[in-house]
């Protein structure tokens, strides 16, 4: 069963950790994370979705879709590295965000808090890793059978 982020708080420390993220809005299509950005922001979807996204060549390629009470943008929350995708909102979206800088703050006032929040970001991270194990594992596969079937191939084309 798929987890949410906030699950792991009792309603009373989900509300208290809300109460000090801002809320925004997000219309259908505009951009609420930009690739290569700096800004150490984790973000949460209240409401609505969002894709992110990279570009190879000129495609523009999904990497992730993200529903109602996912987080994104906690790696550069966490260690301050530039953004690795841009996300949009894929329809109207309520978002709330979080600064490091307000984490911090949180850390101080209330830990029990930011740390049942750092142990929902380890598990949604170990997620994600297992999942990225398994593509690559895919990928892997299929490319060891595409150079076997193209040695078959050259074979046969030579005679």
């Amino acid at each position: 069963m798929h987890r949410k982020f906030l699950d792991d708080l009792t309603d009373e420390e989900r509300t208290e950790f809300i109460s000090i993220c801002k809320k925004e809005v997000f219309l259908s299509g505009s951009e609420i994370v930009t690739k290569d950005d700096t800004s150490r922001v984790m973000f949460l979807i209240k409401t609505g979705s969002a894709t992110a996204s990279d570009s190879w060549d000129e495609d523009s390629v999904p990497l992730a879709i993200f529903a109602e009470w996912d987080v994104f943008g906690e790696m550069s929350f966490l260690d301050g590295s530039p953004r690795s995708a841009t996300v949009r909102a894929t329809e109207d979206s309520v978002v709330y965000s979080i600064s490091w800088e307000k984490f911090q703050e949180l850390i101080e006032s209330k830990p029990l808090i930011t740390t049942k929040v750092l142990l929902s970001l380890v598990r949604i991270l170990i997620n994600r890793l297992q999942f990225i194990d398994v593509a690559f594992t895919t990928i892997a596969v299929a490319n060891r059978d595409m150079k076997k079937n193209m040695t078959e191939m050259r074979k046969f084309l030579k005679g």
